[in-house]
């Protein structure tokens, strides 16, 4: 037995310098070598407090989650017979861990240990065919909205190889990765499984340019979402096809063409129901000359065909145009365009020509810009319905700022937002808010709702297509800016859109717009004893047009310390204000706002920051008020490190208050 060991052993080291036979033996050969340990130990605190007050129902809601973590991680690194034969890396340790949740629903605790576990090996890593063959178990704290965290259990494993141009011509990548995580906070429940494979192959032509193609499937299943509405379960699947062209050619290298090409499916089901399959393929060419240093040219194509269900549409959009610098200081441009875009529900073509110039000149006093642009447009529409509509429109709500949906005219009672892995549908006065101002359609995020906030949410709704009509455009913008110096300028801007009827009745007016900018903005460096500048801005809009006229006036001021205040730290405080006034008082807005930002670096390399920041809209429909208070301190000592931070968020809205604290402390230490 211990002769046909031996005669294993010496088998191997054969075969490991016949892989290795590059003559590269800087590192020794060994059945296996450990070239390195490194990892952490940490201690970690989370406290999370939540109230929510509802006076209009007499009724509060209040969630509490504290949680305590104690994790070692190690993580070692080496090699089998050589580094270029086999690489480890391996990685783990425990995780004490004890949770407690306090809420109108109950009580829920759990305590014990938790582990973490990675593992990777690399396959000939300096060969033209490599791999890597990997697995994690990771028990990570996440953050899933400003002050809201929870613990999630990760898995995930998969492989990459790789066959580069040393041994085929053609290189290619692949990679296969299936994930599960896991988590469950005060207000939130993961559980998503996700399956990937992706293939790239890539074929270079020298100095020509290069060709990519890059090929994806995807698979999820997920049934995540807020734990205060009912969860359903959704699996989606995803398959996109790339290819990529770039090219640059000419005696003197001043052509670049780029081609793109690409087909994607998208399929959902929703629990028992399914929606209908999404297929979309585009191409686009473009092509840029640079003719002389004063002669530029571009012309750019376009086409795309989409199919889910009844929505159907094919786009061609084609475009080229000059840039051309005559003298120094001048800049102009001219271009033509058109599109067709024909669906089941409307058939709409339009062509255009647009000029511009922009020109520069030094000034007794500063410098000045001069800018003028024109844009004619005619278009032409033929409706075979009066409505068509866009499923899953993928909208970010912030805060609670508005975010408009991109079709106009929406119509009224079709939006249904859901969140993005489409397991939960939100409630509309509950979860969000939608408000019409002119041909635009809001989507506002309410504090008392389940939407979290920074989410990504999912919109289907339908839209006036507009009837059979055509008219003619004729757009024009005038900028004027003087720099005064490089602290302070002022700037006007000039805009009018005069779109005319050519035949039809559309079912909704054509916009005239007539608008006027007016601003001014200056930072100004000085130094009463210690150097600090003093910054703000002034800007006034006035809007006339035929749907939606407002006015609108921001303004901001801000006051910095470039240098330490007495040695111990920098401060800025800041105001703003932006007022918005239409002629439907309901949709106003007022909204105030100010900042005081201190930081410092104080003894023995503590690290201190405080913000207090404040807003409130009192006008419009939806009156709204939020105030953030946060203190952070980190002190760093060679590998050691110790943080805390405490969080305090108020908002009101709607007659809903909710209040916020969150407080964290974690001790690490590196080895």
């Amino acid at each position: 037995m211990q002769e046909m060991c031996a005669r294993l052993s010496v088998a191997v080291r054969i075969a490991a310098l016949a892989v290795l036979a590059d003559g590269s033996r800087a590192a020794e050969i060994e059945p296996f070598k450990l070239t390195g340990v490194d990892g952490y130990v940490t201690l970690n605190y989370v406290q999370d407090q939540q109230t929510t007050d509802q006076p209009a129902t007499a009724s509060r809601s209040r969630q509490t989650q504290s949680g305590f973590r104690n994790e070692i991680f190690v993580m070692t690194h080496s090699y089998v017979y050589h580094p270029n034969l086999m690489t480890l890396d391996l990685g783990g340790g425990p995780v004490l861990h004890s949770e407690s949740f306090t809420g109108d629903t109950g009580a829920a605790s759990a305590r014990g240990a938790l582990y973490n576990l990675t593992a990777r090996a690399t396959l000939l890593r300096d060969k033209p065919y490599t791999g890597t063959v990997f697995f994690s178990h990771l028990n990570p704290t996440v953050s899933v909205a400003p002050g809201q965290v929870l613990t999630q259990e990760n898995t995930r494993y998969g492989f990459d190889f790789s066959l580069l141009a040393a041994a085929s011509p053609v290189p290619l990548q692949a990679g296969f990765t299936r994930s599960h995580s896991q988590g469950r906070g005060a207000d939130r429940l993961v559980d998503d499984r996700i399956d990937q494979f992706n293939l790239g192959a890539s074929r270079s032509y020298g100095a020509l340019g290069s060709t990519s193609v890059q090929y994806q499937t995807s698979h999820q299943a997920s049934q995540s979402g807020s734990q205060n509405l009912p969860i359903q379960s959704s699996k989606a699947s995803n398959h996109a096809l790339n290819v990529d062209t770039r090219l640059q050619f000419g005696d003197k290298r001043q052509y670049d063409l780029a081609n793109l090409v690409s087909f994607n499916t998208q399929g959902y089901a929703l629990g028992s129901a399914v929606l209908p399959d999404l297929k979309d393929g585009r191409f686009m060419l473009d092509l840029r000359a640079r003719h002389s240093d004063k002669l530029h040219s571009h012309g750019l194509y376009n086409y795309g065909h989409s199919n889910q269900g009844e929505l159907d549409s094919v786009i061609q959009a084609a475009s080229a145009g000059l840039s051309y610098w005559p003298v120094s200081g001048l800049e102009t441009s001219l271009g033509v365009r058109g599109d067709n875009n024909r669906t089941r529900q409307f058939k709409a073509r339009s062509h255009g020509i647009d000029g511009s110039f922009r020109y520069e000149q030094p000034l007794p006093v500063g410098v000045g810009q001069l800018s003028y642009g024109a844009r004619y447009d005619s278009r032409a529409q033929q409706a075979q319905s009066s409505q068509t509509s866009v499923l899953g429109e993928l909208i970010t709500l912030s805060g609670v700022a508005y975010i408009a949906l991109s079709r106009p005219n929406v119509i009224g009672g079709t939006p249904v937002v859901s969140n993005a892995g489409r397991t939960q549908t939100f409630v509309a006065g509950v979860d969000y808010l939608l408000t019409v101002v002119g041909t635009e359609t809001r989507l506002q995020r309410l504090i008392g709702g389940r939407i979290l906030d920074g989410e990504q949410v999912l919109v289907d709704y339908a839209y006036d297509v507009g009837g059979t009509y055509a008219y003619n455009q004729f757009d024009q913008t005038l900028n004027l800016n003087w720099s005064l110096s490089r602290y302070a300028n002022g700037y006007f801007r000039h805009f009018i859109s005069a779109p005319r009827l050519a035949s039809g009745s559309p079912s909704f007016p054509l916009n005239e717009v007539r608008s006027s900018i007016y601003g001014l903005r200056a930072d100004l460096p000085f130094n009463p004893g210690l150097q600090v500048t003093l910054g703000g801005g002034i800007e006034f809009e006035d809007r006339h047009e035929s749907v939606s006229p407002y006015r609108r006036m921001a303004n901001d001021l801000y006051l910095q310390t470039d240098e330490p205040l007495f040695d111990l730290g920098n401060l800025r405080a800041s105001l703003r204000r932006s007022r918005i006034e239409y002629a439907v008082a309901a949709q106003n807005s007022d909204v105030r706002g100010f900042e005081l930002r201190y930081w410092s670096r104080q003894w023995f390399g503590i690290d201190l920051t405080a913000v207090l920041s404040a807003e409130r809209d009192d006008a419009g429909l939806v009156p709204r008020h939020r105030s953030d208070g946060s203190i952070g301190v980190q002190w760093q000592e060679r590998k050691f490190t110790l943080s805390s931070s405490l969080m305090r968020t108020r908002e009101t809205q709607a007659g809903v208050e909710r209040n916020r604290t969150t407080f964290q402390f974690l001790a690490k230490r590196d080895f």
